[in-house]
């Protein structure tokens, strides 16, 4: 675990056309989500937030505390990437799409400026609405910190349709697993055009993912896939940040360097699992209100809790033990520590690819994949796998 930051898609919000207040408002009462950052808070020194609107932004003010908030937003904690399209599938045939809505002849009302605004705007938008105690000029300061600390997504569509769209098609068409799921539950013989065509949307609708919820049908699944490619992505944007995804993604990444050209037999020290055993579940003392996230933030600054991330950042597999004993002795309430159930923490650590001697004339140029390209190039993500959003699921029950 190299890097101190994480892009966080577990503080994601995702969006659809309807009234993004009650996404927005559904995220912010779930105490799993508060949990969650908690215990990220406690592991990374940057949190890199994915969103759209900007609401999560209002959210965590409400959930830290205006003082709290400020502390960690100048000392660098939070930062942003901002993209102004929703990923949705389209029925009719189209399959995967980025979808961006522009004004008509009727203005926008203030959650759609929010979503596909301006950056400056979709701040102002949230802070104004959603915090109407901050005054106009502690309102002007927040906008323009939280835009120094934002990156806004941009690439064009041809990049988008062959490193996004085309690329979870082949992802999932090389999968056995994945595919016989689709197959099975759709009756239809897998091929890219078939995976535009599936079952559960109707000709006129555009569904999106709630990454809330677990993955229910085949639909579902192709999108959660794509927003993985989204993920790694990004995380190429954000100096080899680790990622927060889903369980079973390092088993895509594993797939996309074998039909690049590099045989499995070179990629046996390409991944291994750290597994944290009996790490004490902050979030149970989230849900009973035995701690709040500004005393989370207090036992992070702690000195035991800033050394315990540094070193995290250069351990092995071999320290697990020692990782959880450190961790434990960063929190500084022991009794009420010791009455919290425990959990299990796991991450998928990549190894440098370039370092495993792949076969003679494998060049980065010979690549036709973005994201083998990058770890050709010396990109070795570490990802921190969400259990609950398992996607090597059977989707034929």
């Amino acid at each position: 675990m190299k890097s101190d930051s994480i892009i966080d898609s577990g503080l994601h919000i995702s969006l659809d056309l309807d009234i993004s207040l009650k996404a927005n408002s559904f995220f912010q009462t779930n105490l799993v989500n508060r949990a969650h950052l908690a215990n990220q808070l406690l592991l990374y020194d940057k949190i890199i937030i994915p969103t759209k609107d900007f609401g999560i932004v209002p959210i965590l003010i409400n959930w830290l505390g205006m003082k709290t908030f400020n502390k960690a937003l100048y000392s660098g904690t939070f930062s942003f990437l901002r993209t102004k399209f929703l990923l949705g599938y389209q029925g009719k045939g189209v399959g995967l799409t980025g979808f961006f809505i522009s004004p008509g002849e009727k203005e926008w009302r203030w959650w759609q400026e929010a979503i596909f605004g301006k950056i400056d705007a979709s701040i102002e938008q949230q802070l104004r609405n959603m915090c109407p105690f901050i005054d106009r000029k502690e309102r002007k300061y927040i906008t323009d910190k939280i835009i120094s600390v934002s990156k806004e997504i941009e690439h064009d569509s041809s990049f988008f349709e062959k490193n996004i769209i085309n690329e979870t098609y082949v992802d999932i068409s090389n999968n056995k697993s994945l595919s016989m799921s689709i197959l099975q539950s759709n009756k239809k013989i897998l091929d890219k055009n078939d995976l535009k065509r599936l079952e559960g949307v109707k000709i006129n609708e555009i569904r999106v993912l709630n990454l809330g919820k677990a993955i229910e049908d085949s639909i579902d699944l192709v999108l959660r896939i794509s927003e993985i490619n989204m993920e790694i992505f990004m995380s190429t944007l954000s100096d080899n940040a680790d990622l927060f995804t889903s369980e079973g993604a390092e088993l895509l990444l594993k797939d996309k360097l074998i039909r690049s050209g590099i045989g499995s037999t070179y990629l046996d020290g390409f991944l291994y699992l750290l597994e944290l055993n009996n790490i004490p579940d902050i979030g149970k003392a989230i849900y009973t209100d035995s701690l709040s996230l500004p005393d989370i933030w207090e036992i992070r600054e702690g000195e035991n809790s800033k050394e315990f991330r540094k070193w995290l950042r250069k351990a092995t597999t071999k320290d697990a033990k020692e990782i959880v004993k450190l961790y434990i002795e960063s929190l500084k309430n022991k009794t009420l520590i010791n009455s919290l159930p425990l959990k299990i923490l796991r991450f998928a650590i990549t190894s440098l690819v370039g370092a495993i001697n792949p076969p003679i004339g494998l060049s980065v140029s010979a690549i036709d994949s973005f994201f083998v390209e990058k770890w050709l190039s010396g990109f070795s993500p570490r990802l921190f796998l969400d259990e609950l959003s398992k996607i090597n699921i059977d989707l034929a029950k």
